[in-house]
């Protein structure tokens, strides 16, 4: 999103269209950018389908963040000569191995870009044996890193700790991108802290809405009272309880901003960890479980600054939270050494850009 925002203000008059394959990429996406730039699902990997979606928007340039290798549309812009460049490109060792066995379709695929702009160097050489010609290859890490800390915004912690009431002297428990058993285990830690010291919020973010009826259910029979966000959004009533369920996308970025004990999930499940570096745009450091393998280089990178914790489990993660909760303004010392990790990865999107326009000034 950086990347193309960045592009924009330096080509207005081009015309940029954005495709997404999930309902919540596209709500996203309409909600961040401009009105000008066109936001379109990505069409099902089907001849006749992708035929008709390149034929119908005919892109000079084609740009691929990340993931997601389409053989039939990779196979029709090389037909009409479209140009392909991949930008933060990931590819885990699962993908690789696919992409190995059924390399008369993908290996194509990965020798057709013009540039692949990846996340590390594990992603530089899985690519490499995929398919990709090496000298169309370098390291070059990820824009959305860029974004994150223009997106911190201390005029937005300030409406986030108001709107919640979040007193002075408390500590702010954040669970985010929760997946499975974590929505349950995290709020399990919850009670387990709940009166060993100061005051404790609890504020908890499924990444899938259809568990949160589930956390609810549990707190009811708990007897735990709970607040969902939106209840609090929508009536612009008080905060009541000493737990908040987000229970809307888009808000867990800025509710970072309030977090003390900010746990990111994917990483007690095996699911290899989401967005482990958001919060140090906030300058908070992170705790997670030991399932780091999508997040690898994040993880490096905030272990070698000493910005992030590591837990085993649940009860580990307990009693290193019983521990610091008491101790805030050494846990707040090592958050300044997570946005020093995330300032250390500056100058990705310029990086990009020109090599965004570089590609351009070949089809001239």
């Amino acid at each position: 999103m950086a990347t193309l925002l960045s592009l924009r203000e330096r080509l207005p008059e081009a015309a940029m269209i954005l495709t997404s394959g999930t309902p919540q990429g596209l709500k996203f996406a309409r909600a961040q950018l401009p009105e000008k730039v066109g936001v379109f699902p990505f069409p099902l990997d089907f001849p006749k389908v992708v035929s008709r979606a390149i034929d119908t928007f005919r892109p000079d340039l084609f740009v691929n963040f990340e993931t997601e290798f389409w053989p039939n549309f990779y196979r029709r812009l090389r037909d009409a000569g479209i140009p392909a460049v991949l930008l933060n490109g990931r590819l885990s060792e699962s993908s690789e191995r696919l992409y190995r066995l059924a390399s008369p379709l993908f290996r194509p695929v990965f020798g057709q870009f013009e540039f692949l702009a990846m996340h590390s160097r594990e992603d530089m050489e899985r690519a490499v044996r995929a398919g990709a010609p090496p000298a169309r290859v370098r390291v070059l890490g990820s824009s959305k890193y860029d974004g994150l800390i223009g997106r911190a915004d201390p005029i937005r912690a300030r409406f986030w700790k108001e709107l919640l009431r979040i007193e002075e002297g408390s500590a702010v428990i954040v669970g985010g991108s929760l997946r499975g058993t974590e929505c349950l285990g995290m709020l399990r830690v919850f009670r387990a802290l709940a009166g060993t010291g100061p005051r404790l919020l609890g504020i908890f973010a499924p990444r899938h809405m259809n568990n949160i009826p589930g956390m609810c259910d549990w707190l009811a029979k708990e007897n735990i009272a709970y607040d969902l966000l939106t209840d609090i959004e929508r009536h612009d009533r008080p905060r009541t309880a000493g737990i908040v369920l987000v229970d809307r996308i888009g808000a867990l970025f800025e509710i970072y901003s309030v977090g003390d004990l900010i746990f990111c999930g994917g990483t007690m499940e095996p699911v290899g960890g989401h967005n482990i570096l958001e919060p140090a745009a906030w300058s908070k450091p992170v705790f997670y479980g030991p399932h780091v393998e999508k997040v690898l280089h994040e993880h490096r990178l905030l272990r070698g600054f000493g910005g992030s914790f590591t837990v085993r489990d649940w009860g580990d993660l307990a009693a290193q939270w019983k521990t610091m909760a008491s101790d805030l303004p050494r846990l707040r010392s090592q958050g300044a050494r997570a946005k020093e990790a995330l300032d250390s990865l500056r100058g990705v999107v310029e990086n990009q850009v020109s090599i965004l326009l570089k590609a351009l000034r070949c089809l001239n």
